[in-house]
């Protein structure tokens, strides 16, 4: 494994998960809209649980057998992809970075992908249990034995929780996501998670089994993007997150 993975790991997995993470300030909590801009931005927490029950059993037996779908994903080893709902099943990066690099989406739109087809009960699941309402694209994100993600960050600014959502499909034994000053995120399947993904983050898998999860891209990417529901969630979801630490 690239050893700029172990030293990462080796430097943040031991830190106490969530361990700065701040009380709410009161006069933020009868404003949902400012409550949620502040837990983005400003509570310290680095991984946050979103509180809901998900039973993922359909779709891990619908994918498990499918995984040889996927395709690389970035330059990483060992991560791979399957979009379900985007622009193409075979387009599993931002729409800035194909933006970035020239590409015209004038003759685009976003809808579920020709692979999605292939996951019936898992677009159906979607559809009854997904937290936001309007997103930009849905993958499957799989972590092969042996693979990993360099240490990276996707947001520049400093503190950003509540981008895109992650649900744990999968979490073998040997999978870690460590954040920078931030330690183990500790998944269990089922779990949905956003992360701060404006501290620098790691991905590995050093176990036998594949790591399987989704991820789930609201629109905008930051901007106007949880709809009013799921930023009440996302309050509610702090406020049982830091009763329980």
């Amino acid at each position: 494994m690239d050893q700029n993975v172990t030293n990462f790991f080796k430097i943040n997995k031991d830190i106490v998960h969530n361990k700065d993470m701040l009380l709410a300030p009161d006069d933020l909590l009868n404003n949902t809209e400012t409550f949620f801009k502040w837990i983005r931005h400003e509570s310290k927490c680095k991984s946050l649980r979103l509180d809901l029950n998900a039973d993922v059993s359909d779709i891990k037996e619908e994918i498990e057998n499918k995984t040889f779908l996927a395709i690389p994903h970035r330059s990483h080893p060992g991560w791979r992809s399957i979009t379900l709902y985007g622009y193409s099943s075979i387009m599993t990066n931002s729409h800035e970075h194909y933006k970035e690099n020239g590409f015209d989406f004038t003759d685009f739109k976003l809808d579920w992908t020709d692979i999605s087809k292939f996951f019936p009960k898992t677009v159906a699941w979607l559809k009854e249990n997904n937290p936001l309402k309007e997103f930009v694209r849905i993958r499957f994100m799989i972590l092969d034995p042996g693979g990993s993600s360099s240490p990276h960050k996707d947001y520049p600014f400093g503190q950003f929780l509540c981008g895109p959502i992650n649900l744990a499909i999968t979490q073998p034994k040997g999978a870690e996501f460590v954040l920078e000053n931030g330690g183990c995120v500790p998944w269990k399947e089922g779990d949905f998670r956003t992360m701060d993904l404006g501290s620098v983050h790691c991905v590995r898998n050093t176990g036998l089994e594949n790591r399987i999860h989704m991820i789930i891209s609201p629109f905008n990417d930051g901007i106007n993007d949880w709809d009013i529901q799921a930023k009440e969630l996302a309050c509610q979801s702090y406020l049982k997150q830091f009763s329980e630490r």
